[in-house]
């Protein structure tokens, strides 16, 4: 038996009316737990200022960050991360954004994981491609591609409703990968062209995956370069950018996986 209400009673759910919800939804919890904190420990006035800090947006006094954030989604999806990073409310924040997530109808787009919202794609593929990867990036000698990699997590969410992302995520994705060629070559100075045939033998793996690799470095080039020289800009599509992604996530675990767990 169906547990929502909207499947109980079978009730259409689109995706603009599922956002809709999770942004009240958010915003009803965000205002209940800085004005739980201020009535307890008088924490809420800092937690609402470290708020705006992270958003970007001028502090102007208690109580004004409802006005701030607007019903914008992805703003609420970055202040809800903000409320979980503050040591104050962090509590409180885990239980809220887990039942925002339980009530959410249906699949918006996103999902919340070791403190981030990241955008959400298969199950399976998430969690050894993106988030088995993102554990073992977390050692100091990875942080050059750490980095590029949750960027390309973070534009991948965004593409959601700006779909001018969509490149970005390639770019990104595609640095990750030449900044870890670099480090397993130990050819810093070679971009990942020319590290491609050094990177295969080094991750010990047979010379199959090198057209894979030939041709990943093709694409990453073909969108990275669009645009420029009046080459035309390239139509993307969200699961296209999604398996791109996914396939660097293959590369890497072929890089690190085996040393982290050894």
């Amino acid at each position: 038996m169906a547990h929502k209400f909207h499947e109980r009673f079978k009730l259409d759910i689109n995706l603009d009316e599922a956002r809709r919800r999770f942004v009240n939804r958010a915003n009803n919890e965000l205002i209940s737990t800085l004005g739980m904190l201020e009535n307890v420990s008088g924490d809420g006035e800092g937690v609402e200022r470290f708020i705006c800090s992270k958003l970007g947006e001028r502090w102007k006094g208690w109580g004004c960050l409802s006005t701030i954030i607007g019903d914008d989604f992805f703003v609420h999806v970055q202040a809800l991360e903000a409320l979980y990073a503050h040591p104050a409310s962090m509590p409180q924040a885990v239980v809220s954004i887990h039942q925002i997530m339980a009530d959410t109808e249906i699949d918006i787009g996103l999902r919340w994981e070791n403190g981030s919202f990241l955008p959400s794609g298969s199950p399976l593929l998430d969690a050894k491609l993106v988030n088995d990867v993102l554990g073992c990036l977390k050692e100091n000698q990875y942080g050059g591609v750490a980095t590029p990699f949750r960027k390309g997590l973070e534009h991948l969410l965004q593409s959601i409703s700006k779909t001018q992302f969509l490149s970005d995520v390639v770019t990104d994705m595609y640095e990750a990968l030449e900044a870890l060629a670099k480090i397993v070559t130990g050819r810093g100075d070679k971009d990942l062209s020319a590290n491609m045939e050094s990177f295969i033998k080094a991750v010990q793996v047979s010379d199959t995956y090198k057209p894979i690799l030939k041709e990943y470095i093709a694409y990453g080039n073909k969108i990275r370069h669009a645009g420029r020289d009046g080459q035309p800009k390239p139509d993307l599509t969200r699961k296209e950018v999604e398996s791109f992604v996914y396939l660097t996530g293959v590369f890497i675990r072929l890089a690190v996986i085996e040393e982290a767990q050894a």
